[in-house]
Order: C-alpha cells, then sequence, then structure tokens
C-alpha cells in the first residue's frame, strides 16, 4: 500500500560555516528508490528476519545494516559546508514486525555526512536512512520517492596540517648498522666487550663516533594527520670513557630506550595507562660507526628561579596482562586467565613504598560469554571492593557477540606493601565463562631510591613559571637522574646531596618523567645482528611493490620480473623487516607498511608513483606467533573489535588509506591495488608462479572459448533473493557484453534431496565442479556460505575444491558471501585458500570475503565490480586491482566492503580475448541486409572475419574459431524448495543447435552444419557466438538476433545412426584398463549429417549412463565440439569425479540430426590416486632382437612422472638404465623404445633379463614392477 503524506522537509547541515569570501553550489534530483525486500535466515539460530533493501543500497554498520542512500559530491576542501534538504514525496508502509536493527530506527529519516578523500581529492558523501517508524501509525515506513538539495558552501581557505614529503635516504642507506633487541624500558649496558663479541673491531675506532638510533617502542598511530618519526631518530646516548678517543676494555654504552608499549597520563580519569603493544614484545634500537659526532646526554641546566613546591611522592604504576586467547580468532583483542572450571583467582601485588594510607586506584576490565548476566567479584584478601557486572550475550546467531566486555575502577585503602588481589567470577549458568583482560593499577609511592633503576613522573598543576625541587630518599653519591619525557634526548640533571638525600630542581610546565639508577645493574640489550644496506625511502620511482616474507623472495622476483618484461613495471621488492627497519623502528607495525606506501606516493612527486601492492605470504590474528604453526608471513591490518562478528575485521586495503584524513579505526577509501598471495610454504608459491605463468602466456593450452563464460551460482534461500540478485548479475552482462557466454546454476531450480547430514543439492555439486573443469573466465557466488563452502546444502566443500584438475582454465572467484576466504585464521585454512593453492587448478585470484558481511552491501559492490569489469579504458581492459579499487571507491564508505579482499595479483588482467570476430554472411547473404532463419535440417553456412577492438581486419589472423549457434531462451521455473522461497522464473540460453570447430585463413573463415531436427518449430530469436585463436592472440564475438524455427519440408532422408568410439584420458585407453577416481571419458562420434546437441528435453539427449544407474544419466550434449572444417564429426571431453574403487561400465548414446541413434559401451578399473599402482607392463615384442618397446599402465593422469627403467642380467647386474620425465595426459604409457643395447653402447648378447620399472609422481610417492625379456638371434 502506498501513502502519501503531507510535504516534509528535513536539513542537515556538516561543516563550519565561514562568511567571508564563501562560493555556493547547489544540486537538486528527484530520487526514487526501488525496494526489494528480502527474508533471512540465521544459519544458527535459524530465525528468519526481515532485511529491508532498495537497488543500489549501501549498507553501514552505523546503522545495524539497514539500507543508506549514498550521493557523493566533490568539494574544493574539506572544511567545506555542506547542506542537505530532502522532501519526501511519497512513502511506503512495510508491514514487517521483525526489521532486523528496528532498535536503529526512529520517527524521522535520518541523515550522515561524511568528508573522505580519495587520491588527494576532497568528496562529501550524504548518507540517508529513508526508512523510519511512522509517528502515528507506529509502523516502519520506507521512502520511495524524494526530492534531494545538497548545497556545498566553500569556506575561505584553511591551513590545515598537510603531509609532508619525507626524507629520500633513510640512515640505513650506508654505513656498517648493527640491530639490537629491547625488552622493556630503562636504562641499557653495552660493554667493550659485548661489541667484540658481535664481531665489531674496536681498534682504531673513535668512540665519540659511535651512534644510536631509535624510535622507541610506541604503537605507530593510525591517524594519517598524526605526527610520526620519518626514518630512524638518533638518540642521545653516554659513552664511559670516550674522552681519549678509543673504546677501551672498561668502556662501555649508557643509554635509554623504550621497551614495547607505553604508559600515558589520562587527563580525564587522572590515572596512568598502558597501551600494550598489539603487535610486538620487543622494541628496536640501530648501532652504527662512522666518521661524525654521534649525540650525546648533555647537562639540563639549572632553572633561573627558585623552587616553590617540593616533591617527595610520586604516583607508580603497575599493569598486568596476558594474551592467551583471541575469542573470535579475529582482532587485536587478546584475553588472558580464564575463569570456567576454575573460578577463583588470587595475584601477589607488591606496592612497593606506598604511602601508608593512600588510596590505591584499580582500573579492571574482564570478559564473560554467557546468556546471563553474570558477575566477578574483586577483593583485597578477604575484602570485597568491587563487582563487576558483565552483560549477557544474545542467543546465538551469525551477527551474535562472542563475549560482553566490563570495565570498572574503585580503590582501597594501602595499608601494606604487599597485597593478595583476588577474583571471584560468578557464574550464573555452568556454560558461562569469563576471561581476565586487564588490571591497572596507580598508587602513590615515596619518592626513596629502591632497586638499581627507578622510574617516576608526578601529575600535578602545571606552570610555566614554576620550579618544583624533586627529594629522593635513601640515596647514594652514585646515583644519577636523566630526564626522560623526550625518550631521544635524556638529559643529565644536576642534583645535591645532602646525606642520603638527593634533590634536583625542575620546571614544572608539564609532565615530566625521570628515571635515577644507581649504576649497579643495567638491562642488556640482545644483539640481532647487522642489517644490510637499505633505503626504501628512495624508492621514488616504482610502479609496483611487493612486499615479500624472505621464504618466497625467489617467487616474488620471478613474479617481478614477468611485469617488467610484460607490463614495462618498475617493480620493488622489500621484506616486512625492511619496511620496519625504516618506518616503525625495526617493530611490527602494519601502519609500517602503510606509512611506506604513504611516502612512496607522496615523494615520488611527478615520478612513476606505486599503483600495485602485493603482499606476498599469509597472514594471521596472531602477530606475536602465540599460535603453534602460525602464518604471520606479512601481517594484515586487524580491527581493534575483537568481540562482535559484524564490526570486527581484517583487510589488506588499510595499507591503501593513503589521504590526509584517514586511516583511524581503519578506516578509509583505497587508493591503490592491493592483492595477496596468501602461501605459506615455498611448494604453494611454486605452486602459485606456475599457474600464475600458465595463465597469462599465449599458447593454445592458456587460450580457450572457457574465456569467454560466466557462471553465476545462486542460494535457494531468503525468499529468492540470492537468485534475484545473482539473475540482475548476469542480465547486466548478458545485454551489456552480449559476446559472453551465460550460465546460470541457481539451486531452487534443482532437485533437493533429504540425507542423514541434512538437506542436498548433488546435481549442483556435479555442475559446478564441471563447470569449474570446462572452463570459466568469473564464477560468480551469491548466498549464504562459510570457511567451509558454500550454502547450508554444502554444494561447494573442500573435497570439491581439492578434487578440481582446470590448470589450463582458471576462473576468477567472486563470492558475495560470508567470510569464504578467512585468509588469517592458522590453524583452518579457508575454502577460499583451498581454491587459490589447488596446484592443478581451482582459482588464478578470488575476490572473495574474509568475515561476516551484510547482503545488500555484497550485492552493490558486485554491481560495481561488473560494470568497470568489461569496460575499456584507452583501450585496454583494467587490471584485476584496478576493477575492485574503483568498485570500492564508487560504493561508499561501508565498513562491509573492507571485508571483502583480493587473493591474487593485482597487477593480473583477466583472460579476456582481446579482439573481435563478426559474422559477414549466413546462406550467403550479408547480415546488413537479412538473414534467414535457421529452420530444422536446413544446411546453413556461415561466414565471418577477425578484426581488432576497432573492427579494422586483422588479415594475418591465422587460427581456428569455434562456433557456437543457441537456440531461443528457455525460461526455467524454480521449485521452491526452501520454505521461505517462492517459485518463479528465469531466463537462460542453454540449448545449443551446434558447435563447431571452423579454420581461420588471414582473418576470414567459412562454417556449416545442419541444424538439428529437434529445434523448437516456434520462430524465435537464437544467438551466434564466436571463440577465435591464433598462436598469439585470440577474439570473441556474437551475432543476435538469429531467427530459429520451423523446418526443411525439402531435406533427405537418413536412417543411418551415427558411430561412436569411448575411451578414457587418452587413445591408448584400452576397454577395461584402470584409471584413477577421477577419469575424463572421451567420446569420438561421426554422422554424414551432423550429431544432434539440442537437447529440447524429448529424450534425444547426448547421454551416458554410469553402471547402469538410469536414474542419473550424464547429459552432454554442451560437452560435443565438432572436428575442425566439419560437421559430420566430433568429440566430447566429460570429467568424471570421485568414482568409487572398483568395475565400472559406462554406456553412451548419441543421436544424429535426423534422430538416429547409436549406443557404445566401455568397461574401466578404478584404483584411488591414493594408493598409487602400476599395472600391465610388458614389452613388445618379445623376445626381440633389434628394438622393443616397453608400456604400462597407472592410475595418476594429468601429471608429470619420472620413469626409470632398468635392464639387469640374470646376476642382478644393471646394464642399462632408461630415464624419462613424462607428462602422462591418461592412464597409459606411450611405448618407450629401447635397442637392446648397453649403458655403454654395446649391443647385449642374447639371454634372458629381468627389466624394473620405478615410477615416482609429483608429490614423490615411487612404485615399481618387474617382467622378463628375451634377446634373441637375429633372424
Amino acid at each position: 500500500m502506498t501513502l502519501r503524506f503531507n510535504l516534509l522537509i528535513f536539513v542537515c547541515v556538516c561543516g563550519l560555516i565561514f562568511e567571508s569570501f564563501a562560493q555556493t553550489s547547489s544540486s537538486s534530483q528527484n530520487i526514487t528508490l526501488k525496494w526489494d525486500n528480502y527474508s533471512l535466515k540465521d544459519t544458527l539460530s535459524g530465525n528468519q528476519r526481515t532485511i529491508l533493501y532498495f537497488h543500489d543500497a549501501t549498507n553501514l554498520y552505523e546503522t545495524g545494516g539497514l539500507p543508506i542512500f549514498i550521493q557523493r559530491i566533490p568539494l574544493k576542501q574539506l572544511s567545506d559546508s555542506i547542506f542537505v534538504k530532502i522532501f519526501p514525496l511519497i512513502s511506503g508502509e512495510d508491514n514487517s514486525t521483525d526489521v532486523v536493527s528496528s532498535e536503529f530506527l526512529n520517527n524521522e529519516y535520518q541523515f550522515f555526512i561524511k568528508k573522505l578523500e580519495i587520491n588527494g581529492k576532497a568528496y562529501g558523501q550524504v548518507g540517508i536512512l529513508p526508512v523510519r517508524i511512522h509517528p502515528i501509525h507506529n509502523k516502519i515506513e520506507v521512502l520511495e520517492k524524494f526530492h534531494l538539495e545538497i548545497t556545498v558552501k566553500e569556506q575561505a581557505f584553511q591551513n590545515f596540517p598537510q603531509l609532508k614529503m619525507g626524507t629520500i635516504q633513510s640512515v640505513l642507506s650506508q654505513g656498517e648498522w648493527y640491530k639490537i633487541q629491547i625488552a622493556e624500558t630503562g636504562i641499557y649496558k653495552i660493554s667493550f666487550e659485548t661489541l667484540q663479541s658481535q664481531g665489531i673491531n674496536l681498534s682504531g675506532i673513535d668512540p665519540r663516533n659511535i651512534h644510536i638510533h631509535g624510535n622507541g617502542g610506541r604503537v605507530l598511530p593510525e591517524a594519517n594527520n598524526m605526527t610520526r618519526y620519518d626514518d630512524l631518530m638518533e638518540m642521545s646516548i653516554y659513552i664511559f670513557g670516550e674522552e681519549d678517543g678509543k673504546f677501551d676494555p672498561g668502556d662501555y654504552i649508557l643509554f635509554y630506550a623504550q621497551g614495547p608499549g607505553s604508559w600515558a597520563f589520562n587527563t580525564q580519569t587522572k590515572r596512568f595507562q598502558f597501551d600494550k603493544h598489539p603487535y610486538s614484545d620487543f622494541a628496536y634500537c640501530y648501532i652504527t660507526i662512522n666518521n661524525s659526532k654521534g649525540k650525546r646526554i648533555q647537562l639540563n641546566p639549572l632553572p633561573e628561579v627558585e623552587a616553590t613546591q617540593t616533591i617527595t611522592t610520586f604516583t607508580a604504576y603497575i599493569h598486568h596482562e596476558e594474551d592467551l586467547i583471541n575469542l573470535g580468532k579475529s582482532g587485536r583483542q587478546w584475553y588472558g586467565e580464564s575463569f570456567d572450571i576454575q573460578n577463583t583467582m588470587n595475584f601477589a601485588i607488591s606496592l612497593e613504598g606506598v604511602v601508608n594510607g593512600s588510596r590505591v586506584l584499580l582500573e579492571s576490565a574482564v570478559v564473560a560469554s554467557s546468556y546471563s548476566i553474570s558477575n566477578m567479584k574483586i577483593s583485597v584478601g578477604e575484602t570485597p571492593f568491587l563487582v563487576q557486572t558483565i552483560s549477557p550475550i544474545p542467543p546465538p546467531s551469525l551477527d551474535s557477540d562472542y563475549g560482553k566486555r566490563s570495565i570498572d575502577t574503585a580503590s582501597f585503602k594501602a595499608n601494606s606493601t604487599t597485597v593478595s588481589l583476588s577474583y571471584k567470577y560468578i557464574k550464573p549458568l555452568n556454560s558461562s565463562q569469563a576471561w581476565l583482560d586487564y588490571f591497572t593499577i596507580n598508587y602513590q609511592r615515596n619518592l626513596s631510591f629502591s632497586g638499581s633503576q627507578m622510574s617516576f613522573r608526578k601529575p600535578m598543576h602545571y606552570s610555566s613559571t614554576q620550579v618544583v625541587r624533586y627529594k629522593i630518599g635513601n640515596a647514594s653519591q652514585n646515583i644519577q637522574i636523566w630526564e626522560v619525557t623526550n625518550a631521544l634526548r635524556p638529559m643529565r640533571m644536576q642534583t645535591q646531596l645532602a646525606g642520603n638525600t638527593l634533590t634536583f630542581d625542575s620546571k614544572n610546565d608539564t609532565l615530566r618523567e625521570f628515571i635515577a639508577f644507581d649504576g649497579n645493574k643495567f638491562l642488556n640489550p640482545t644483539f640481532i645482528g647487522k642489517v644490510p644496506n637499505q633505503n626504501l625511502h628512495g624508492m621514488i620511482d616504482a610502479d609496483y611493490i611487493i612486499i615479500s616474507h624472505p621464504d618466497f623472495l625467489s617467487q616474488a622476483q620471478e613474479l617481478a620480473n614477468i611485469h617488467e618484461s610484460e607490463n614495462q613495471f618498475n617493480v620493488k621488492i622489500v621484506t616486512p623487516e625492511m619496511v620496519y627497519n625504516e618506518f616503525s623502528s625495526g617493530i611490527q607495525d602494519p601502519s609500517a607498511i602503510r606509512d611506506f606506501m604513504r611516502h612512496l606516493r607522496l615523494s615520488s612527486g611527478n615520478i612513476r608513483k606505486p599503483a600495485y601492492l602485493l603482499l606476498f605470504g599469509d597472514a594471521s590474528y596472531d602477530y606475536k606467533d602465540r599460535i603453534q604453526g602460525n602464518t604471520n608471513f606479512v601481517p594484515t591490518y586487524q580491527s581493534d573489535e575483537s568481540l562482535n562478528p559484524s564490526y570486527s575485521f581484517a583487510t589488506d586495503d588499510y595499507f591503501t588509506f593513503l589521504d590526509q584524513s584517514e586511516g583511524k579505526g581503519g578506516g578509509g577509501t583505497p587508493d591503490l591495488c592491493v592483492g595477496r598471495i596468501p602461501v605459506f610454504t615455498q611448494q604453494q608459491a611454486d605452486d602459485y608462479m606456475k599457474k600464475f605463468k600458465q595463465y597469462i602466456s599465449v599458447s593454445t593450452t592458456s587460450m580457450g572459448e572457457w574465456r569467454t563464460n560466466l557462471c553465476f551460482v545462486a542460494d535457494d534461500e531468503d525468499n529468492n533473493s540470492h537468485l534475484r540478485q545473482a539473475d540482475g548479475l548476469a542480465n547486466f552482462i548478458d545485454t551489456t557484453y552480449p559476446h559472453f557466454n551465460i550460465d546460470k546454476i541457481f539451486l531452487d531450480a534443482y532437485d533437493q534431496i533429504t540425507t542423514p547430514g541434512g538437506q542436498r543439492y548433488p546435481d549442483v555439486n556435479k555442475d559446478i565442479t564441471q563447470r569449474i573443469e570446462n572452463g570459466l573466465l568469473i564464477i560468480n557466488y551469491t548466498g549464504h556460505g562459510g570457511e567451509l563452502g558454500w550454502a547450508h546444502e554444502r554444494i561447494l566443500e573442500i573435497s570439491d575444491i581439492n578434487s578440481w584438475n582446470n590448470f589450463y582454465k582458471l576462473p576468477l572467484f567472486i563470492t558475495a558471501t560470508c567470510e569464504f576466504s578467512r585468509y588469517d585464521d592458522p590453524q583452518r585454512v579457508s575454502a577460499g585458500e583451498y581454491v587459490f593453492l589447488n596446484p592443478k587448478g581451482g582459482g588464478i585470484a578470488l575476490f572473495t570475503t574474509s568475515r561476516l558481511t551484510y547482503g545488500g552491501s555484497n550485492i552493490t559492490l558486485n554491481q560495481n565490480f561488473y560494470k568497470y569489469a568489461f569496460e575499456r579504458t584507452n583501450g585496454q581492459y583494467r587490471t584485476l586491482g584496478e576493477i575492485i579499487m574503483i568498485a570500492k571507491q564508487k560504493s561508499g564508505s561501508d565498513l562491509n566492503w573492507i571485508k571483502f579482499i583480493l587473493l591474487g595479483d593485482p597487477a593480473l588482467k583477466l583472460a579476456y580475448p582481446e579482439n573481435k570476430v563478426s559474422a559477414l554472411t549466413i546462406n550467403n547473404t550479408s547480415i546488413e541486409i537479412s538473414t534467414d532463419t535457421l529452420k530444422a535440417l536446413s544446411n546453413v553456412s556461415i561466414t565471418g572475419e577477425v578484426t581488432d577492438p576497432l573492427s579494422y581486419p586483422l588479415h594475418k589472423f591465422n587460427g581456428t574459431v569455434t562456433t557456437t549457434i543457441f537456440d531461443k531462451v528457455s525460461l526455467i521455473k524454480t521449485k521452491a524448495n526452501d520454505p521461505e522461497s517462492k517459485p518463479t522464473t528465469f531466463a537462460l540460453r542453454k540449448n545449443i543447435i551446434y558447435k563447431g570447430l571452423s579454420e581461420v585463413k588471414n582473418g576470414k573463415f567459412y562454417m556449416n552444419f545442419i541444424v538439428p531436427k529437434d529445434i523448437e518449430y516456434k520462430i524465435g530469436e537464437g544467438k551466434i557466438c564466436f571463440y577465435a585463436c591464433s598462436d598469439k592472440d585470440d577474439a570473441a564475438g556474437y551475432f543476435a538476433p538469429v531467427y530459429v524455427g520451423g523446418i526443411n519440408t525439402n531435406a533427405q532422408i537418413d536412417n543411418t545412426p551415427p558411430s561412436i568410439h569411448l575411451f578414457m584420458n587418452d587413445l591408448n585407453f584400452k576397454d577395461g584398463g584402470i584409471t584413477d577416481e577421477n577419469p575424463v571419458l572421451l567420446a569420438f562420434i561421426s554422422d554424414e549429417n551432423g550429431i544432434n546437441t539440442v537437447g529440447s528435453g524429448i529424450g534425444h539427449d547426448i547421454v551416458a549412463i554410469l553402471d547402469n544407474n538410469s536414474n542419473n544419466p550424464l547429459i552432454l550434449n554442451n560437452y560435443y565440439k565438432s572436428d575442425l572444417n566439419t560437421y559430420t564429426s566430433g568429440s566430447i571431453a566429460y570429467p568424471l569425479f570421485n568414482l568409487e574403487e572398483g568395475d565400472h561400465e559406462i554406456r553412451l548414446t548419441a543421436w544424429d540430426v535426423y534422430n538416429n541413434s547409436a549406443t557404445s559401451k566401455l568397461k574401466f578399473t578404478v584404483k584411488n590416486s591414493a594408493s598409487f599402482i602400476i599395472s600391465n607392463l610388458y614389452n613388445y615384442p618379445n623376445p626381440f632382437y633389434d628394438k622393443t618397446y616397453f608400456v604400462f599402465e597407472h592410475n595418476k593422469s594429468s601429471e608429470e612422472m619420472q620413469v626409470e627403467i632398468r635392464i639387469m642380467d640374470i646376476y642382478g647386474r644393471v646394464v642399462k638404465t632408461i630415464a624419462h620425465t613424462i607428462f602422462f595426459t591418461g592412464y597409459c604409457s606411450q611405448p618407450i623404445e629401447w635397442d637392446g643395447a648397453s649403458d655403454n653402447g654395446k649391443r647385449l648378447s642374447q639371454g634372458i633379463y629381468i627389466y624394473q620399472l620405478t615410477l615416482t609422481d609429483s608429490k614423490g610417492n615411487a612404485r615399481q614392477k618387474s617382467g622378463k625379456l628375451m634377446i634373441s638371434k637375429n633372424q
């Protein structure tokens, strides 16, 4: 029901208003939204929820996944003000009462305005939530049509902080450098002996030329507009004994260094808080010796005024935090001690020097996973002083929290320097469990020296003119005080000692930090080793950056060589450690990679700017190798959020957020193309490079009509929403780029069966595998999914993926589903990763999801991908990375698309056919004039030509063209297998009239065929598709409409059936031979008038029956392909999968175009390839004189193997060894010839010999079999 309401005007303003010199620009338009709500079934809870959605909507997490209308407008600068007015015109009532995230709705249409940058250009993004709760009817109301006005008011230019170009020469670019590890904050000592033990020759060096560099142990800021060090900063140090210009035994270096993490004073809570480093447990410094004087610790000058306040206490702090478990295996939050079976835990706390009777302040963070409210009781000794209440988690669902976190503060009175802090979890349910995140203690401590080092800070009221006096007890004459407020520039304080009391004066203009030490004991750094010279800051002319783990450098270099040769890229390869050395002082930090890319973008100026970033190596949510077998080869960015699956994410896009306003919280819009090669072994890296080289090669094995095939797979649930979305994408391609062939595997069009494990679609599993094996440019899945595969019915499982053998026909996978490629879990290889890592096939790349996503935003991003995937710019197709980058830029600022990642090379171009094929005549009549109707039993001839993309003929093109003539579109009716879905129909052009191969000479071709009798006689629009290839390039095209229907009443009579010959894998196969569990059926069929492939459902299909199972016929119409330049003969290559071991028989029936049929049978024995075997080994002739041939069978096809035949005399001596490396296409070997000569070339004497065959597969598995032969006299 459509309701009309009185005109309402809503206004939203964003930005500061400056009246002077402001210019104003406005735009207005009427917006109509096409609503298409659907029902979503939660796979965990089973609950059905209504999802509001309109076409091209974006789902923002800020609104709980509700649909947002996005309008992006250019700005002069980010300070411009944006005014928005909306005039609702037509609204509609939605009767859904269970709309997901309805708690985000109120009585008004809500607005969201965001400023963003893309490649340095400013934009305003207006988001409108066109859903509200009607203030009177209290029903959900959606906005169907509205008038939108946007006004931008330019502001006077403001001097915002701008990113400045950093140095283009790192200090590491020259000299000898040594890296040292810092475990904690304090004063470190390096002795003469320590330096000497590292192989540093100290004779003749001037210690005044020793330098130490390092930037401390803080986490890098995520926001790009925050300051950070550029390159390694030199630290001020102290060297004992340097005055004589020699570094002698007994001389040493002292320096102050910060460990990982940092303490900061919170001015709001008036407490110190610890920021534990999430990426590393160590900080690093660097030592070098050169010809210049190093920075040294200076004496702090005395204040010019007298102290007015004496400080005798300071705020001490203690932090306890263990990282033992990440509940969601996502994000950066790890938690410590578990409260489950044991629900009480005690911690002994030393409050050294505590001011007696003062209050001790505790901040405690705990997490619980409980369906009821639970509590954590904290006591000192037996006295409780804090009860933390932890909210319950919601019932199980896909987006339910893994746990709830509670942070609380309390205090207790200090009566002792040692206290026992007790945590007790009050479990409301047996299933409830809790974890300690951390606790932090602040307390007042007497300023009395203890230990060997003591740091202290005193928060107080600051004044730029005030001086305070610090008074330290228990002091001795050996104590020194360094001010370390600036950790890189410590200053030695001037002190006075009276008895055991040490005093010094300091300005009180800010919070200052000091460290006291007596020289009795220092911290010792760990030497990591020598650092090779590097200068990443100077990489100012690179197109392509590869960040590779050292294990994969050879493969990364191979890839770089290809791009430099094929694309003329300037490729630079670095390791993560090299990036950390220059951009995060050696500490692992993902922001260092982002800062590295920002530096290159800015420093490159008008020279080449990096456009591509490839991360070569797998990632992990565990940055610190807490998990055995961790896969943190090249880190990814993990969100701070870990407990909520909707808000937690891992993304490589963070490294591409380069603009000044981006980065904070992992937010931004990509400015670079980024991809990842998620390998964790060198073998996987080698396998990927083999696939990559095959994919981009120009050869007959790499080219084929598979390059024109796209397959869309849609789930059957949620009120047909996945089907509609996939059908919309398919139809967009079919109408916009009709030279591509569209296939649709929509689950609801298949028969669903019930098994003990649940509902299944076995024919869908089979069809997906067959499409993959036959070859696809892209396969696109829309629906439910997870780490183990697609859909609740398990239409794609890891076992299916690992069985694929499509090495020469690798598709791009696009998966608009949840976490199919969760690439950062070291304890599980996801289904998407298996697709990528399959050495025999799988995919060349995946545009895929790593976390939970929303269907609405999925389809919006999916649509934007296809808008740019087949579009040429300057005559060239875009790379995969470019398509994805632009699609994300156009999809609005949405956390959802961050969860979409590219597994693969971002600079890869899909295997598009580069040129065009066009029809010229049909039945000798130009297509520009008219075209004959293709009638049943009529002889049709077609001529055509191959041209370049601009339609200029390619007269030097010589090769073949495959012509596929399709019958009229079929309407497929779905079966409503899912209770929430209704029967519907979709269009699919599936019936092939003829498919043939013709020769192309000098760019022209001719072909003819006889139209099968089985076409539908009603005249309608068919389609002709072409694919041509030569030894250098390929082409594709189409012609439509071509009219199909009627019958040739003058056709000749034909009663002769076709001829059929069957084999397995290759022509060497013999009836009854052995195969593995995945053989390929080969059928060679001929008939004087051609073979019927229409398959219009009247029983005249090319059909194979396996083991007399007539209930599951194999329809092979679409697998038939005519031989070159003839329609009278052709072949079928049909892959079979996962056959059981044992004897089998397959029966194939084919019909000619006149509907005469023939049947042929083939017997074979399956031996599972896991049990590698050799059989039927023999030599012929036997006996022989001048030559014999060895032949054998095995059960490993499509694999390269090592073959060795050793001939031994009757005494066991080896007289001849024959060795070959052979790629076996089938299960029967080609004959291996031997002339009867020994290894030294002499002919062996007559007699009996033993021969032993050793066959070794690609995995190193070897099998042996022996036989006897006889060398006879010369006949």
